[in-house]
């Protein structure tokens, strides 16, 4: 195949003048910081952990978590800590929201970044933070509001410093390490639990008998969990005190039946992780047989054995859990950008056959890949109306520009260019999300738009009625009510309305007809829901609106007679 010289000039003056070092912020900064108050809040995850936020500033209770006004005991406190001051520092909106899960993956970033650059090199360390940043799972949950960037964040710090203790000569210098292990351990443990405890437990403990250092264990393991639990301990003890049956739920419904055959949430297959593991590796997937293929000479290091045991246990042990969700193996994500960082220098080096081929693979895959999407379109199959035709013309347009990195980067034996390729593949996916999902899933996952079409009808004084926790958090947040009552499904808030001064805010559906025929006295009353289709016990309202999957049915004030 004849090659273009013009393109073959511009590719051999331009790319070998990129630098990491320059890439990898302006990176960051284009994909994590400046997105993040562009799109509307995704239904429920982000509007349950903004609206939860919310009410701890408002209420300044700093203790007890709380969602609707109602005891919210699913997770522990970090998590939310730390969106609870995003909202103070950057106020009640989209950024703020999401401000914590992105500032937490660039401290991700750093701790790898201190460890590679100390055990390696600062070539090293860059590149395995540019493959960390660029990860397909790394940068969708970096960009969304869950607790499992902070989580991944406080682990990968209690790795480094464990990893940095057992390669430390000195007592003063392995005291200081093994403190921050379990200090960091200890808010691992108050952002999602006691898993924070067992995954630095099953990686480092085959480890150091890797290492024969199992003489460490002995004597500094009691002085990493003394230093947990005393940094755990204020929080937990002002908990009990305030809530006594926290720790009870918590531990027991959160912890043990979750992950028994019989009560665990989200049942999937063992295999159920694999799959995912590929998507999760994207843009790097097609690189790293070559780079696994050129660590085989590299077991004998340390960072590498530890790398492959943080990436490899965890993964283990979550496929053997009976409840999985895909955000669980965030943790896995750093060791794996270690070990594709150590391979891929090599290879690049090397440039090596199998290299080449992987980028080219890349590449047809995301040549092909809009061709059938088009196809899919043009022949009805994807849920997109005739009004959004451009829509897969865009993802398109997306796929052609990932393709076209991948083949540039067959171009250059330059290594941070080549790196660079990869590292901006996702951009132009996560950049154009916001124009390139259909409408019937944004109508029925971001009900910003619902809820500004129907703020006229809806006051101070107006009663509002949810179908089910996810319905009642667009309520809470964007009309700023704490006051919302529950019908139908209790989901995640079922313990918080066991209480007695909780019970009357969920409302039975047979009682629904009664209920809002006696609230109408006083106020106009709206339920909310996310069908279509009346739910069972409503009246018959005034108005219905619908939006997608989301309808509002209204009932205006009696007259007074």
């Amino acid at each position: 195949m004849m090659q273009n010289p013009i393109v073959t000039n511009v590719v051999n003056l331009v790319l070998p003048r990129i630098n990491l070092a320059f890439a990898i912020p302006l990176f960051f900064i284009v994909l994590y910081i400046l997105p993040l108050g562009l799109r509307e809040l995704w239904s429920p995850d982000e509007l349950r952990h903004a609206e939860i936020a919310r009410e701890m500033v408002q209420s300044s209770d700093w203790i007890v978590p709380r969602f609707n006004n109602i005891r919210y005991f699913e997770k522990p406190i970090m998590g939310h800590w730390m969106n609870a001051s995003a909202q103070v520092l950057f106020g009640e909106n989209n950024f703020s929201v999401r401000a914590a899960s992105a500032l937490s993956t660039l401290g991700t970033a750093l701790c790898l970044f201190l460890l590679v650059n100390h055990f390696a090199n600062r070539k090293h360390a860059l590149v395995t933070i540019a493959i960390f940043l660029s990860l397909f799972l790394v940068t969708n949950l970096g960009t969304y509001s869950l607790v499992d960037s902070m989580l991944n964040f406080w682990l990968t710090a209690a790795f480094c410093g464990f990893y940095f203790a057992t390669q430390s000569k000195s007592f003063n210098a392995r005291l200081l390490y093994y403190t921050l292990a379990g200090f960091f351990c200890a808010l691992a443990l108050l952002t999602k639990g006691f898993l924070a405890l067992a995954l630095p437990v099953i990686v480092i403990l085959p480890f150091m008998l890797w290492q024969q250092q199992f003489m460490q264990i002995l004597r500094w393991g009691g002085w990493v969990i003394f230093i947990a639990i005393i940094t755990s301990l204020p929080w937990a003890l002002a908990i009990h005190q305030a809530e006594p049956g926290f720790w009870h739920y918590f531990f027991w419904v959160e912890h043990i039946q979750r992950f028994s055959a019989n009560e665990a949430q989200h049942h999937a297959p063992v295999w159920y992780y694999l799959p995912y593991l590929l998507l999760a590796s994207l843009p790097w997937l097609f690189l790293a047989p070559s780079a696994f293929k050129h660590l085989h000479n590299q077991w004998t290091q340390p960072l590498v054995r530890f790398a492959l045991l943080w990436a490899l246990l965890p993964f283990l042990f979550f496929s053997a859990a009976n409840g999985k969700l895909v955000t669980y193996i965030l943790p896995c994500m750093p060791p794996l950008a270690i070990l594709l960082g150590f391979g891929l220098i090599r290879a690049i080096k090397k440039n090596t056959p199998g290299l080449i081929l992987g980028s080219k693979l890349n590449a047809g895959f995301f040549c092909l890949l809009p061709i059938v999407i088009l196809i899919l379109y043009y022949a009805n199959l994807l849920p997109v109306t005739a009004e959004e035709y451009h829509r897969p013309w865009l993802l398109a347009l997306v796929c052609f520009y990932w393709a076209g990195l991948a083949l540039i980067a067959t171009k250059t034996s330059h290594l941070d260019s080549q790196i660079s390729c990869y590292m901006f593949m996702p951009a132009g996916l996560f950049l154009l999300s916001w124009a390139i999902i259909p409408t019937i899933s944004s109508d029925s996952k971001m009900p910003a738009q619902f809820m500004s079409q129907i703020s006229p009808l809806v006051n101070d004084n107006t009663l509002l009625i949810a179908d089910n926790p996810d319905t009642m958090s667009a309520f809470n947040w964007y009309f700023k009510r704490q006051d919302v009552y529950l019908s139908h499904t209790k989901g995640e808030l079922a313990y918080g309305l066991n209480y007695e001064e909780a019970q009357h805010r969920y409302i039975e559906p047979l009682a629904l007809t009664e209920f809002i025929t006696e609230q109408q006295q006083t106020a106009p009353v709206a339920f909310f829901s996310r069908s279509r289709t009346q739910p069972v016990g409503l009246p018959k309202p005034n108005k219905k609106i619908h939006k997608g999957r989301y309808s509002l049915f209204y009932y205006e004030k009696l007259p007074t007679l």
